[in-house]
């Protein structure tokens, strides 16, 4: 167990630093938020109540953004690097791994959206609060958790298929439009309002902006925690079949 603990906290500092070396880090997380804030900001200058949730939401975009780019290609840059065998060989589960390499990334990510869009908001002189400090923490807990497994389920993609990228590119947008965050559910039609429900970070935006408000319910978190775990077990499952998928086929070193 404590080697075990050694591993994940070892993948965990070494994809911490390896993210502060990568440029994706600052437009990903740097300048994508501060963009859309300004942007959504010119549209119309909300109020109070509006700040919050404009800010939670264009803090949540951008997660996702950073999630397919830099949690979710970790192992597309190990495979880059020649060293994804080595990740999948080890004494311990490759899934440990993964997961504290995808922390590593989602924890970077999440610090760096939180100072660029809180800059932000500030030099734009939005009203922002915090009605409930422990609860708006508590749901960033879990959305560092979120984030980790669906970057993890979104890396499964790069040891089945060589067109890494391409992947990247079809699921931002498909997020962005319906995922309910920046673009509203009820903007939505009718027959697609269901889909943000299946998104935790739809979830977590309304726990976020509760914890603005002051109007505080536990369903949003509850069913946040329930999709992570979703995606956790989703990720896992995965992850093991396109293992076992690539070393039958031997393309782990295919770049």
């Amino acid at each position: 167990m404590r080697g075990a603990a050694w591993m994940f906290l070892t993948a965990f500092r070494m994809e911490q630093r390896a993210m502060q070396r990568n440029p994706l880090l600052l437009v990903n997380s740097g300048m994508l938020p501060a963009v859309f804030l300004v942007i959504a900001v010119e549209t119309g200058r909300p109020g109070s109540n509006g700040a919050a949730e404009l800010v939670v939401a264009v803090m949540l975009t951008a997660l996702w953004g950073s999630t397919v780019w830099m949690s979710g290609g970790v192992l597309r840059r190990e495979r880059t690097f020649g060293t994804l065998a080595r990740c999948v060989s080890g004494v311990w589960s490759p899934y440990l791994v993964l997961l504290g390499k995808s922390l590593g990334a989602t924890v970077t990510s999440v610090a760096a959206i939180l100072v660029s869009t809180g800059v932000t908001a500030a030099a734009l002189g939005l009203p922002l609060g915090v009605s409930h400090p422990a609860w708006a923490v508590v749901a960033l807990v879990v959305l560092v958790c979120s984030g980790t497994a669906l970057g993890a389920l979104v890396s499964c993609l790069f040891l089945v298929t060589r067109n890494g990228l391409v992947w990247s590119h079809a699921l931002m947008y498909p997020v962005f439009a319906l995922g309910g965050l920046l673009i509203p559910t009820d903007a939505l039609p009718e027959w697609l309002r269901w889909a943000p429900e299946l998104l935790s970070l739809h979830w977590i935006k309304d726990c976020l902006v509760h914890a603005s408000t002051g109007d505080v319910t536990l369903a949003p978190l509850g069913v946040a925690t329930l999709l992570t775990l979703a995606y956790f077990c989703a990720a896992g499952f995965a992850y093991r079949r396109s293992v076992e998928r690539s070393r039958k086929e031997g393309t782990l070193d295919l770049a």
